[in-house]
C-alpha cells in the first residue's frame, strides 16, 4: 500500500472517529436535556437571624413531601437549637428554635428532591374539598357550571382535557406588572381573560369541580434549567402553580399555564396543597394564630421561600435566601 493510500485510511479513521464522538456527545446532551427520566437537586435554604438574649424566636418553615412524582429525602438542619415537624396534605412545617444571642445566627435547611418526568397516573386518596367551592375557587358559580358542561367529554379525562385546553388557550399572562394585584375568583376570570399561574388553577380547578372531577391547586418551585442566581429575599427556583385531578381512579398531572396535559416534565417540585396567596384565608388564620399566642410575625415570605419567622423580640431580623444545585447524572 501507498503512503497517500495509507495517509488518506487514517483520515477516514480520524474522520469517522471524530464523527462518532461528536454524535455521542449530542445523544448525551439531547438525553440529560430533554429524555432524561429523573434530575436530582440539592435545595438549601439559609436564614440569618438576629434576635434579643432571652426573647423566644422561632423559624416555621415548609418543606415538600415524597410522592406523585417527586421524592424528597437527605433533610439536614443545622444552627436550630431544637425542631419539630408537622406534616399536612403534601407539605410539611419544620419549626426551629433559633437561637437568641444579640448577634446573627445561621440557620440552615437542606434536601434533595428528585422529580421523575412523565410520571403515570397514581392512587391517593380523594378529599371532600376537592370536591367543594373554596375562596377563589368559586366551582358553585352559574358561568363556571354552565361552561363545564359545555366543555364536557365522552369521559372524565376528556372533560379534563378539554377544560385544560380551554383554559389554556382563554387566558394571557399579563404584559405589566402584578405587584399587589387583587386576586381574581375563577368566575372572574371569564371575563378578565388575563392571569399568572395560579389564576390558571384557579380556573381549572374550579371548572373540574363543577363537571365532578375532584381536583386541587398545587403550589411549589418551578426548577428549570439553567437555574437561577441565588440572592438573598430570592431563591434560584421560581414560584408556580398546577393542578392535579382524579379521572379513571387515579390522579392525574396538569399544568394549564405552561399547556402540560396528563405530562409532567422533571421541573415541578410540588408542595401541595400549601396556599401562597397572602391574602388567602389560609395565610391570614395562620398570623393570627401566632399573634393570639404573643408573637410577633417579624417577616416571612409564602413563595417562592416559604417560612415565617415569629418571635417575643419585635425588632428581630431575618434575611433569607434559597439555593439549588442541580446534578446532571444523579
Amino acid at each position: 500500500m501507498s503512503a497517500t493510500k495509507k495517509a488518506t485510511k487514517t483520515q477516514w479513521v480520524l474522520t469517522i472517529s471524530l464523527g462518532v464522538i461528536i454524535l455521542a456527545f449530542f445523544m448525551t446532551i439531547l438525553f440529560v436535556f430533554f429524555f432524561n427520566p429523573q434530575r436530582t437537586f440539592t435545595v438549601t435554604e439559609t436564614f440569618r437571624v438576629i434576635s434579643e438574649i432571652g426573647s423566644d424566636t422561632y423559624l416555621r418553615i415548609t418543606l415538600p413531601m415524597s410522592g406523585g412524582y417527586q421524592e424528597i429525602g437527605n433533610l439536614i438542619v443545622e444552627g436550630a437549637e431544637h425542631y419539630s415537624i408537622e406534616y399536612f396534605n403534601g407539605w410539611s412545617d419544620i419549626t426551629a428554635r433559633v437561637p437568641a444571642t444579640d448577634y446573627e445566627v445561621v440557620v440552615t435547611i437542606s434536601f434533595t428532591a428528585t422529580l421523575f418526568r412523565n410520571v403515570q397516573p397514581w392512587y391517593g386518596e380523594i378529599r371532600a374539598e376537592y370536591t367543594m367551592p373554596q375562596q377563589f375557587v368559586d366551582s358553585d358559580n352559574e358561568a363556571i357550571i354552565a361552561l363545564a358542561e359545555q366543555l364536557r367529554g365522552e369521559n372524565d379525562l376528556q372533560t379534563a382535557r378539554n377544560i385544560h385546553n380551554h383554559v389554556n388557550n382563554l387566558l394571557s399572562w399579563p404584559t405589566g406588572s402584578r405587584t399587589n394585584a387583587d386576586t381574581l375568583y375563577a368566575s372572574e376570570l371569564l371575563d378578565y381573560q388575563i392571569g399568572v399561574c395560579g389564576d390558571f388553577a384557579n380556573l381549572m380547578v374550579a371548572l373540574l369541580r363543577a363537571a365532578g372531577i375532584p381536583a386541587r391547586n398545587i403550589s411549589g418551585l418551578a426548577l428549570q434549567i439553567p437555574l437561577r442566581s441565588a440572592q438573598d429575599w430570592g431563591h434560584s427556583g421560581g414560584a408556580h402553580s398546577w393542578v392535579e385531578f382524579y379521572a379513571d381512579e387515579k390522579w392525574h398531572f396538569a399544568d394549564p399555564s405552561w399547556g402540560l396535559f396528563n405530562r409532567n416534565r422533571t421541573d415541578h417540585l410540588s408542595f401541595g396543597t400549601f396556599v401562597m396567596n397572602l391574602r388567602s384565608d389560609f395565610q391570614q388564620n395562620r398570623h393570627q394564630e401566632l399573634e393570639g399566642e404573643g408573637f410577633v410575625n417579624v417577616g416571612g415570605m409564602t413563595a417562592p421561600l416559604r417560612f415565617i419567622l415569629f418571635s417575643t423580640d419585635e425588632n428581630a431580623s431575618v434575611i433569607p435566601r434559597g439555593e439549588v444545585s442541580h446534578s446532571w447524572f444523579r
